[in-house]
């Protein structure tokens, strides 16, 4: 499915080298007026070069379904453990027919739309599937396709087997069944690896080899591997030293006190923002020597406010900020900011200002704002990291560790990273810039397409 930001950009970018056809929904207006240009539609890329779009076009009400219903909450929360299981999810005839008449539906359309392209080549198709809207979309396709290659990135994470029993049987088994179509499975972490092998030998009884990450289905080997995902890094530097930016990062200067605490995230209840407001409360009870020269700027996304869940959870937000700046404020000093709006460039800006970012999910299948952030800070900022964000694996060692749901563990944190030695934060900011620079999204890429030519080749 297309969207922003630089995943979209690194694609388009693929496509446009390839003459490789993007199949995407066509959920705005915006994307409506596209599709009319054609099918495939002819776009361009910020550089100028031409790639193809198809728009895929549900019906509003099966799109719904698919994406309000099944995607968005129940599989996003399945894989983020966001359920409060004594009361949600409850799954009933309902849940049922929006698999079944949603994203049963919306993936066959997809595949039908793949199909058509493949059938015209003069050469076996090469499928690369994107992320959890689309798990069944590489079986229809094999189905659809004689000789068909297939490969399927799951941006999110893949949680244990256990926690996929929320789903009925049926449906559950479909995904992977769904998955399995492919001939190589992306994912963002070893551990997510290891999860996906166990839901094939413990809720399918398949066989499955850990050593060689490997899964033997329908007389067939399934290859899977974890390609962490990144940023463009020229683009995202470019875009970091652009003058509306260096503009905003004046303002900044103009109002923040000596010490500056960041998180930048969208508004959703995995990003686990409540109890960062928490942690930096139990700071401010620490350490009122830091009262009127720290202050926790939060800048947030607005995210899937049509959904009740997060529009509690954004009230929970902007509640808990308010208690705790009724508690501290004092002359003039306010110790929290809260700003909901979509403005990337006054994103990067507070990238660039921060003494300490915050980046502490429940779960995150990456989570880039730990590797935009760092980037282009220009303080040798600290990175205060949840152990249960996908970057962790990579950017770790470099960062302060801390358990997402310890908030005293996180206030102590914020207080190392805030009082750290200059050249030990020196140095580890450099060996966050150096891992980000070097895995950056074109390697991303380029290490999927070396795997499906030496795999599968």
């Amino acid at each position: 499915m297309k969207g922003a930001g630089g995943l979209v950009t690194a694609l388009s970018s693929l496509a446009a080298a390839t003459g490789a056809l993007w199949v995407a929904a066509a959920r705005g207006e915006q994307d409506r007026r596209l599709a009319a240009l054609g099918d495939p539609a002819e776009l361009s890329t910020e550089d100028g070069e031409r790639y193809r779009v198809a728009f895929v076009q549900a019906s509003e009400a099966a799109f719904d379904l698919h994406y309000n219903v099944v995607s968005n909450p129940l599989l996003w929360f399945i894989q983020h453990y966001l359920w409060d299981l004594a009361r949600e999810p409850v799954v009933d005839a309902s849940v049922r027919h929006a698999w079944r008449e949603g994203y049963a539906t919306v993936n066959r359309l997809f595949a039908e739309r793949v199909a058509r392209e493949a059938a015209a080549a003069d050469r076996p198709a090469l499928v690369l599937v994107q992320d959890y809207q689309l798990y069944l979309v590489p079986r229809m396709v094999r189905e659809l396709v004689e000789d068909v290659r297939v490969q399927h990135f799951v941006h999110i994470p893949w949680p244990t087997p256990q926690y996929w029993t929320i789903l009925p049987k049926p449906i559950r088994d479909e995904i992977v069944h769904g998955i399995l179509g492919s001939d190589i499975i992306g994912f963002q972490t070893r551990r997510d690896v290891r999860n996906f092998l166990l839901t094939c030998e413990e809720n399918l009884g398949l066989g499955v080899d850990l050593r060689e990450r490997t899964v033997y289905y329908q007389g067939r080997t399934v290859w899977v591997r974890h390609y962490p995902i990144s940023i463009d890094v020229p683009a995202f530097a470019k875009r970091a030293a652009a003058p509306r930016v260096l503009e905003e990062e004046r303002r900044i200067a103009s109002w923040r006190p000596e010490k500056l605490i960041l998180r930048v995230d969208r508004a959703d209840l995995s990003k686990n923002i409540v109890r960062g407001f928490l942690a930096y409360e139990r700071l401010l009870e620490g350490h009122p020597e830091l009262h009127g020269r720290v202050l926790f700027w939060a800048f947030l996304q607005p995210s899937r406010l049509d959904v009740g869940d997060y529009r509690a959870y954004l009230g929970s937000v902007l509640s808990t900020a308010a208690r705790i700046n009724r508690r501290f404020s004092r002359g003039g000093w306010t110790p929290i900011r809260v700003e909901v709006e979509n403005d990337m460039d006054k994103a990067v800006a507070a990238y660039r200002s921060f003494d300490v970012l915050l980046v502490n999910p429940i779960y995150d299948g990456m989570n880039l704002v730990a590797k935009e952030g760092p980037l282009c800070n220009t303080r040798d900022g600290v990175l205060v990291l949840s152990e249960n964000a996908g970057a962790h694996e990579e950017i770790g060692d470099f960062a302060l560790t801390v358990n997402p749901f310890d908030i005293d563990e996180t206030a102590e944190a914020l207080y190392l990273g805030l009082t750290m030695d200059p050249v030990e934060r020196t140095a580890r900011a450099d060996r966050i810039r150096e891992t980000v620079r070097s895995n950056d999204v074109t390697r991303w890429i380029g290490n999927q397409l070396q795997d499906l030519r030496e795999l599968i080749g």
